[in-house]
């Protein structure tokens, strides 16, 4: 039976780590590297596809983002979005340290620009500090739609941040704030020309 030797060999850590860094890692041992995701719209995706994207906060656990001030600038911002045709939204849930949605992507400015320069704009005017990137998923059918869809309307649920989806004050349904909420109300198309 092998018995796991609890100190290193001599030299297996020349640099201890830093006790006022405790993330630090000694000099050889290399971390993986986070690739960068691309975001690219492929040519062969027609313009006005589905993308369910996570934009999330730093640290994770601050509520930077669910307040009345904070909401009122997302909607300000996006809908300012929407009507230069970058993006539209068909379902947006703020939850407080991260966002959900389900956005379509006008082939006018790409979908990296547009979310990176919204992202730009919130951390300057309300200070929210985000993550580097974003994670995107394009919806492929009806039924991913409606999972997804699901899935952010009841993310506030099961966070426990209110006893019904309905409740929960920052959401916007089809570019609309706090709409009512139905399966019924996704657009599978932007409403504005490709």
């Amino acid at each position: 039976m092998h018995t796991p030797n609890p100190t290193p060999p001599d030299g297996a850590f020349s640099t201890p780590a830093s006790s006022d860094n405790p993330s630090s890692v000694p000099p050889n041992i290399s971390l993986p590297k986070r690739k960068k995701l691309p975001h690219d719209i492929p040519s062969w995706v027609k313009d006005g596809e589905t993308y369910f994207i996570t934009i999330n906060c730093t640290p994770r656990g601050l509520n930077q983002l669910a307040t009345p001030d904070i909401a009122q600038t997302v909607e300000d911002s996006f809908i300012h979005r929407q009507r230069i045709c970058q993006w539209w939204i068909q379902l947006l849930v703020l939850m407080p340290d991260h966002l959900h949605g389900l956005v379509s992507f006008s082939r006018t400015v790409s979908m990296r620009r547009t979310v990176f320069d919204w992202k730009r704009y919130l951390a300057r005017h309300k200070n929210i500090q985000w993550q580097r990137d974003f994670f995107d998923h394009r919806i492929r059918d009806h039924a991913s739609l409606a999972e997804k869809w699901h899935y952010i309307q009841n993310n506030p649920l099961r966070k426990n941040l209110c006893a019904t989806p309905g409740e929960w004050p920052y959401q916007w349904h089809n570019g609309q704030p706090r709409a009512a909420v139905s399966e019924a109300a996704v657009s599978a198309k932007p409403p504005y020309p490709r």
